[in-house]
């Protein structure tokens, strides 16, 4: 009985992990195919409350095109490590309905502007009886930031216009470029003088068909069925909606929009698509193994691409072929010429003394050279210095020297090389330096070590040795 208890409880508990895992969601928000056959796509990974979920390395997202997978992704990066800019105009109610949170309103809408990648620009819009212009245009986002704070509700209007609010949004982002991300933020209660759903979805549908993604954070201290029509909004154009429980909400919902911008997947995947054919394609992305997060279906007309052929890649006409045989016959027959020519007959000279032999120089030893730590002297008297030098993220081309005796690595204030990067661990790791060597240990960090794209947890280190710590790639040098 005590077994079948056990076993009950088990199977209770795998069912609850199941559908927790199966609450994240995978957005599949645009694709990149002008580099084909490598697509680039934009991802957003969040749980059911609309928090991130960071921390995925590239091995775990798949494409598939047509049903059928084309293996794990190529690069991952995110979106505030390609630099790239967005585009936002952010729509917040300012009828009487928000009289009591609309300090927190302001202070959220400064804080998200204040957060955006750089060359990034943002439009303010304000809601009630009719569209507020607080900023007349996308903008840079400190004239957002003195705009919130200028927010006054209109307790005047009886009336509220989403809707017209939302065209005029729109409106401002076709003028930014067709390659930038675009995205609208409503905080709304979610009534609106025509609530008829078929002119929701005509909206939501005129954005999707533009690129651009609506994100929307309902509260109301009435009618939580009306926060529906915001749903409808965002789920038409792959956007997340977020619900505040209660005034303090506002603001981590704000910035899980600025998380959600910034900690976005950009994913590199490598189609095995031979040359392409034009035609449209069901494109789906997911994430995990045992028991995958599925995105949203594309459907993308691939374009067709060359693959390079023997005489697309350059091949030589007859004519230099025989110019190339024709040279190497005359090089054969000028060095078998200096080789048999007669040679002048010796003069007699007095005999120059001789000079002195040549030390002999010792063979150099086979195989990759270890590395050993700067001034220790090992038996055969020699002196090595070793270091590591960052080949990617903030501290690219940056070198950092080894300890004689241990090198400890992470983000904490103590460590020896101190690394901002968020996916790494306070202690990450260490270098050691063991029986005249250099050996790489982790320290039990969250997302490990990878040397030579190998997952290791500790690894004798070599010269020219590439290892990534969180997302910083470093290489391992030496001079003996």
């Amino acid at each position: 009985m005590k077994t079948y208890a056990v076993a009950v409880s088990l199977a209770i508990a795998s069912l609850f992990s199941v559908n927790a895992h199966a609450a994240d969601k995978l957005r599949f928000e645009r694709l990149d195919v002008s580099q084909m056959p490598r697509l680039r796509s934009y991802l957003s990974l969040t749980d059911r409350d609309g928090h991130v979920i960071t921390g995925k390395q590239k091995e775990d997202f798949r494409l598939s095109i047509d049903s059928a997978e084309q293996g794990p992704a190529f690069t991952l990066q995110s979106f505030d490590e390609t630099k790239e800019p967005i585009n936002v105009v952010v729509v917040a109610e300012v009828g009487s309905a928000m009289n009591s949170v609309i300090e927190d309103e302001k202070r959220a809408i400064s804080a998200l502007a204040d957060a955006l990648p750089p060359k990034s620009k943002i439009a303010l819009l304000g809601y009630a009886g009719d569209t507020k212009r607080l900023t007349e245009t996308l903008t840079a986002p400190a004239d957002v930031e003195s705009a919130a704070k200028q927010m006054t509700i209109d307790s005047d209007s009886a009336e509220t216009h989403l809707l017209d609010a939302l065209s005029t949004a729109m409106d401002m982002l076709t003028a930014a470029p067709k390659t930038e991300r675009k995205l609208i933020v409503v905080f709304s209660d979610g009534i609106n003088i025509d609530m008829d759903p078929k002119i929701f979805n005509s909206k939501a549908h005129r954005a999707a068909d533009a690129g651009i993604v609506i994100d929307t954070i309902g509260y109301t201290d009435f009618d939580q069925s009306k926060l529906r029509s915001l749903t409808m909004l965002s789920k038409t154009t792959q956007g997340i909606d977020r619900v505040c429980k209660s005034a303090n909400e506002i603001s981590s919902h704000f910035n899980d929009v600025v998380d959600e911008i910034k900690k976005q997947y950009v994913v590199t995947f490598e189609t095995v698509l031979k040359g392409g054919d034009g035609k449209v394609r069901e494109l789906q992305a997911l994430v995990g193994t045992d028991n995958p997060a599925y995105s949203n279906t594309l459907s993308e007309k691939l374009p067709k691409w060359v693959v390079p052929s023997r005489k697309a890649s350059g091949g030589m006409p007859w004519w230099a072929w025989l110019l190339i045989v024709l040279g190497v016959a005359g090089v054969a027959g000028l060095v078998l010429w200096l080789v048999f020519r007669d040679k002048p007959e010796k003069v007699e000279e007095e005999e120059a003394p001789a000079a002195p032999a040549p030390a002999p120089v010792a063979a150099a030893p086979a195989g990759p050279m270890k590395t050993m730590a700067l001034n220790v002297n090992v038996s055969s008297g020699a002196v090595a210095v070793g270091w590591i030098v960052a080949t990617s993220g903030k501290y690219a081309d940056q070198t950092f020297k080894l300890k004689p005796s241990r090198t400890l690595i992470g983000t904490g204030a103590d460590c020896d090389v101190k690394v901002e990067d968020q996916f790494m661990s306070s202690h990450h790791c260490e270098v050691r330096f063991e029986n005249g060597n250099f050996k790489l240990c982790d320290l039990g960090s969250t997302n490990g070590i990878v040397v030579n794209d190998k997952k290791v947890r500790e690894h004798e280190l070599v010269d020219n040795d590439q290892f990534r710590l969180g997302r910083t790639e470093f290489k391992f040098k030496s001079i003996t």
